[in-house]
Order: C-alpha cells, then sequence, then structure tokens
C-alpha cells in the first residue's frame, strides 16, 4: 500500500514540476480512452449518379456492411456509442462534394468516407483544413493531392506508382508510338503527366505531338473518335507499324459510349488500348455488346489497385457485395469497408474528435487492417497515402459479358505476373 501511495505521489510532483518549469499542464495522451454515448456520425460522399456510379455503388453496399459489423462488434464490446452511417450523392461534381461537405459540417459531422474523385477531394481540401474535417478517400490518387500533414488521408496508392506501370505495360506490348485521351480533370492530368513521364524515361516510346483531353462532362465522343482515327492516319503515314500503336486511355465510366464511338473507325480497332482504375471492371462497357466486343478485340487492359485475397474480411465484403449487385465488387469497395472500420476504431478510441483522431489514425489503420482488413494491410506514408500496392490487370472476357484478370503486377519485385497471355 504504502508503494502505491509513493508512486501516486511522485507522479504528482512531477506533474507540478512539469507545470512550473513550462507554464503548461502536461499533455493530454491523445490515446486516452474516453467514454462516448450515442450517435457518431460518418458521412459518405459517393457519385451514385456520376461517372462512377458502378464503383459507388459498391462502395455504399461495402460501407454499410462495415457499419453492420462495427455496431455488432461495439454491443458486444459493451460500448455505449453507435456508428450512423449517412450516404450522400455528390454526382461526382466537385461544387456538390463541398457543399455536400459545408451543409453537414454545419450539423456537426466531422469525418467523412469520400469523395470518391481526386478533383472533388480537391475542392474540398482548403475547407477540411481550416475547419479540422478529417476525411479520407477509397479511390482518388492524384499526385498533386500527396501533401504531408493535411487533413485528407487515401488508401489508394497515388499516381506516381501508377503512372509508371501503365507505361511499363505499353512496353511489354510492344508498343513504340502512344497516343493520348483522357479526361480534363484533376485525376486525368495527374494520371497522363506520370504515365507519360514513364513512358519518356523507359525510352524507345514516342509520344504523339497531339494529346486528346476532353472535357469530364462530355458524353458523346464522336469528334474524339474521328480525331484518334487521324492520329492513326498520321503514324502511319509516317512508317509506324499498326502494332507499335497504343492509345491511353484515361476514363472513368464514360469510356463505354467513347469505345462505342471508336468501334466506327476499322484502324482504331487494330491498335492496343490500354486504361486505369478509373475504367477497370466498368460496368457499362459489359452492357454495351459493342463496347465490350471493341475492348475484347483491342486487348484494353485495365490497372486497379489488386487487394490482398487472403486478407481476413476479403470474403465476407465479396460474397456480400456479391448478394446485393449481383457482381462482383472492385477493389475500392474492400477499401471502403476498411476506411470506415479504421475511423470506427480510433473515434472509439479517443472520441470524435477529429485533431485526436488525426494523431492516430495511421497507427490504428496499421493494426487493425493487419488483422481484419478486406483490402489487405493498409500502411499509410508521410503524405497519408497508402504506400504500397500490388496492381490487377483487367479485361474484358472472350464471351464478353463480365471482367478478368489476366494478370497482375508485383510491387515488390516490379514484374507482371500473367495469367493468360495477351502480347
Amino acid at each position: 500500500m504504502y508503494r502505491k501511495y509513493m508512486l501516486i505521489l511522485s507522479a504528482v510532483i512531477m506533474a507540478i514540476l512539469l507545470f512550473v518549469a513550462t507554464g503548461c499542464p502536461p499533455a493530454e495522451d491523445p490515446a486516452a480512452e474516453v467514454e462516448l454515448t450515442g450517435e457518431q456520425t460518418i458521412v459518405a460522399l459517393l457519385q451514385l449518379t456520376g461517372p462512377a456510379s458502378t464503383l459507388a455503388e459498391n462502395a455504399r453496399v461495402a460501407a454499410e456492411l462495415a457499419t453492420a459489423d462495427v455496431n455488432a462488434w461495439l454491443q458486444e464490446e459493451g460500448r455505449e456509442w453507435s456508428l450512423r452511417l449517412l450516404v450522400e450523392d455528390d454526382a461526382g461534381d466537385p461544387p456538390t462534394s463541398l457543399r455536400k461537405m459545408q451543409s453537414w459540417y454545419g450539423d456537426g459531422v466531422r469525418f467523412f468516407a469520400g469523395p470518391q474523385s481526386s478533383a472533388s477531394c480537391r475542392e474540398v481540401l482548403a475547407f477540411a483544413n481550416a475547419n479540422e474535417i478529417l476525411f479520407v478517400s477509397q479511390w482518388s490518387t492524384a499526385p498533386v493531392l500527396a501533401t504531408p500533414d493535411d487533413w485528407l488521408f487515401r488508401f489508394v496508392i497515388d499516381d506516381t506508382i501508377q503512372g509508371p506501370v501503365i507505361a511499363a505495360l505499353t512496353q511489354a506490348a510492344g508498343i513504340k508510338h502512344l497516343i493520348f485521351t483522357w479526361r480534363g480533370d484533376t485525376w486525368g492530368d495527374g494520371l497522363q503527366k506520370a504515365v507519360e513521364d514513364a513512358a519518356l524515361e523507359l525510352g524507345g516510346i514516342e509520344i504523339f505531338a497531339e494529346k486528346l483531353r476532353y472535357d469530364a462532362a462530355l458524353e458523346d465522343f464522336t469528334v474524339q473518335a474521328a480525331s484518334l482515327d487521324s492520329y492513326v492516319t498520321d503514324l502511319l503515314e509516317a512508317g509506324a507499324a499498326l502494332e507499335e500503336i497504343g492509345i491511353v486511355a484515361l476514363s472513368f465510366e464514360e469510356i463505354a459510349p467513347y469505345l462505342i464511338a471508336a468501334s466506327e473507325y476499322p484502324q482504331l480497332r487494330q491498335v492496343r488500348w490500354f486504361g486505369s482504375d478509373g475504367s477497370a471492371k466498368a460496368h457499362p462497357v459489359i452492357e454495351s455488346p459493342v463496347a465490350a466486343q471493341f475492348a475484347f478485340d483491342t486487348k484494353f487492359v485495365n490497372l486497379a489497385s489488386r487487394p490482398e485475397i487472403g486478407a481476413t474480411n476479403y470474403p465476407r465484403v465479396r460474397e456480400h457485395v456479391l448478394e446485393q449487385l449481383d457482381r462482383e465488387p472492385d477493389a475500392f469497395a474492400f477499401k471502403t469497408y476498411d476506411i470506415i472500420w479504421s475511423l470506427a476504431m480510433a473515434i472509439d478510441e479517443v472520441g470524435y474528435d477529429p485533431v485526436k483522431v488525426k494523431e492516430i489514425f495511421p497507427r490504428v489503420a496499421d493494426e487493425w487492417s493487419k488483422d481484419y482488413g478486406a483490402s489487405g494491410h493498409v500502411v499509410l506514408n508521410e503524405a497519408g497515402d497508402r504506400a504500397f500496392a500490388d496492381n490487377d490487370l483487367w479485361m474484358v472476357s472472350e464471351d464478353l459479358t463480365e471482367w478478368v484478370t489476366v494478370g497482375y503486377r508485383d510491387y515488390e519485385t516490379n514484374e507482371f505476373r500473367w495469367e493468360m497471355e495477351l502480347y
């Protein structure tokens, strides 16, 4: 008993000495246990009616599953609080994303899952930074947003990693002349530059001088398809071979009408097309027989972050999305599940306080995902982005009914592992 009292007395004396020396009380431990009660809210900002609505629907279902699982865990642990998930449609429109965040901030919400796109994340960033709003994106990859100590975290690798992989893929396909077309927004601009820079660094690949950037709101691609056809003609007249020409199309789900428009030009079907995580597993492509056939004929390979199939909750999320939506989930659905859980675990530890949650969030995401993640182990770098991941390679199946993996790129070895011979 005496020893106990002496320990307590020593702690009190140390606190007094610290106060005298600094003029401040001892700093609180940000991870000190708190007792939460009532509902605590996370708002998911998703593009349910935007250019990536399929991915948004998958994310919504995964977020709802995560919320149900979190609440079951909280009840089992005897906690006095519960998690409330609110899903908001921002239609993939950056100003709408900002208005939604501002509105919910006024109602006391301090945590957001999303927005999805880099353009929307960039739009809301200044407001979030100024008001200490913590938001976590499952999809934003623009390098311009890889900034340390801001209020944005991203559970995906940025495009300084994806860009070189796409460039290496074109090289593996024997491409010597690259034509670029991409959606004109924060994401598209950043990824296009990353791919081009990497292709030039690899050597042996020439970038066609005309670059076809299109408005992100565009729905009809008749003019763009005609332009691409004329670019291919110019290269052929300059001595290039069809099999040496590649088109890098960096799009969201608008890639479907783009491919339909391109299908009107026979020589566009004879060159190789390459895509990214924006169009990988885009459902509108396989809903259109014309787009699906063109994608298959051009061996239109799309990169997407590869979830760890051995991750603890990978099967649970996959089966739930399949049951609810009758389709295979994309990688971002698994990331969304992990985002909701990681936010909930941090809130459970330090309370509904974004400042304290921000301090511990990388550690919580690391520790929780290592044992229970759906997308795999989430390690965040100094910019708050996922530090590493493999990339799946997706292509439309021969029967044109689904997207299938034809291989993947191993992050550690920087090599492609092929399941199907393409080149």
